[in-house]
């Protein structure tokens, strides 16, 4: 069973993250599958108005998964 952390933040259109928020919970999962779903599930946290990134982590701190929302600033010709 492994141990995941989700976080949440702004990615500015130069890709720097600002405003880095992490979730009270952890999320306990036999795979970084399942730690996904679960981490989709808290949409509570995941989506505000002031979050256009949300990623987990692993016991290490290791990125195990990245969601980039609400990007238009980054669309090509925009």
């Amino acid at each position: 069973m492994g141990t995941y952390r989700l976080h949440r933040g702004w990615r500015e259109p130069n890709g720097l993250v600002t405003d880095h928020a992490t979730s009270g919970q952890t999320i306990a999962a036999p795979t970084a599958y399942d730690a996904v779903a679960a981490a989709l599930a808290d949409g509570d946290f995941l989506v505000t108005e002031d979050t256009n990134l949300a990623w987990l982590t692993d016991d290490h701190g290791a990125l195990v998964w990245s969601l980039r929302l609400d990007d238009e600033d980054l669309i090509p010709g925009d």
